[in-house]
């Protein structure tokens, strides 16, 4: 069952089109990520969703039912703001105890309520505080308590996580992916962070220029985007521009880019499209290195030679940078597993499978 459904959904302001004609529904009990850049919808998006901004165009269901002209506080939603807007002068009990006493909870039954949600987020015994007696962590799960305490029928999240520093952040999305399904929360998460999207999303929806871009797993998102924005805006990428030389029987296409390097690419990761012209997009951790060993070239293996001008040992990875060919760049990144760094300047093999390219077709 859809909780949620956006059909042909249009806000302007002015002339200018921030939400461009977008539909999407979320199943009850999922979580859906609205990811892109700044300016790219996706808070719009989610204040349409709430009541906060009207609808030009389009309609916007809950179970089935139009909320198009609802007020927000008509609409049965649980918002968890970027700042978290808690009452500074009300206790952490009072806060998460708000919603439901403006919302017309039977008296009685607050208490309880606040004490179940309280111990959901691992906050019993913090009753009595103020948030400026909390963490950032601690500020974030108090907003989460009140969101959820009023049972919403969807919960709506808008760059939950950005307040916190990164350790902070890692350590909480799992936490807020937990409580979210242990509730069964039907949520929406709005964010620029590729890893928080895809790590809290069931589904992950991209946007651009106030339009739904590519719609899917978090998984098909990265390993098969529908476009070149797509494919740099959600992880790293090396880039090349080629024309397909030859086909193989065995659906091998063999592609010159403009460096002049010769790659393989199986036919079948190949777009439709109306000419042999590719953006062909590797990723750095596909890419291998070599030293000493002779590549065997007979499994179509993409080989290029090249120097090492840059390495960087960032905890669990190592980042190295390759020049290949006229300045040309390309990055690797390789887990650390305790190997010797290469120094710069080493000559060195780096290798990828015909499988691990991602094609676009170069008018996109």
């Amino acid at each position: 069952m859809n909780v949620l459904e956006l059909f042909n959904v249009t806000k302007r302001f002015g002339t200018f089109a921030a939400v461009d004609n977008i539909s999407f529904s979320v199943e009850k009990g999922k979580i859906v990520s609205l990811l892109g850049p700044s300016g790219c919808g996706k808070t719009t998006t989610l204040r349409l969703i709430s009541g906060f901004e009207n609808v030009d165009e389009g309609s916007i269901l809950f179970s089935g039912k139009d909320v198009v002209n609802k007020r927000p506080y008509e609409r049965n939603v649980g918002l968890l703001f970027q700042d978290y807007a808690l009452f500074p002068h009300m206790t952490v009990e009072q806060n998460v105890a708000y919603g439901m006493k403006h919302r017309g909870f039977e008296k009685k039954l607050i208490p309880n309520r606040t004490n179940e949600m309280l111990e959901l987020v691992k906050l019993i015994g913090f009753e009595k505080r103020k948030p400026g007696q909390l963490s950032g962590g601690q500020q974030q799960r108090v907003a989460l308590a009140r969101s959820l305490a009023i049972s919403p029928e969807i919960i709506l999240l808008d760059e939950p996580l950005s307040a916190l520093d990164a350790k902070l952040r890692q350590e909480l999305r799992f936490e807020l992916k937990e409580i979210l399904n242990s509730v069964n929360a039907t949520t929406i998460v709005v964010t620029h962070d590729q890893e928080e999207a895809m790590s809290l999303g069931d589904s992950v929806i991209v946007m651009n220029e106030g339009k739904i871009i590519q719609e899917g797993h978090p998984t098909d998102i990265y390993e098969k985007p529908n476009s070149k924005f797509v494919a740099e805006f959600v992880g790293r990428s090396n880039w090349f521009n080629g024309n397909v030389l030859s086909k193989s029987d065995d659906g091998i296409l063999k592609i010159k880019t403009t460096e002049g390097f010769e790659f393989n690419i199986l036919e079948s990761l190949t777009p439709e499209s109306s000419n042999d012209n590719y953006e062909i997009c590797v990723r750095p951790e596909r890419i291998s290195l070599e030293k000493n060993k002779i590549i065997d070239n007979d499994s179509y293996v993409n080989l290029v030679s090249g120097k090492v001008v840059d390495v960087a040992h960032l905890g669990p990875d190592i980042h190295t940078v390759i020049e290949v060919s006229n300045k040309r760049m390309i990055k690797v990144v390789e887990k650390y597993t305790g190997q010797i760094l290469e120094k710069n300047g080493t000559d060195i093999n780096l290798y990828f499978a015909p499988k691990d390219c991602i094609i676009v077709s170069a008018e996109k």
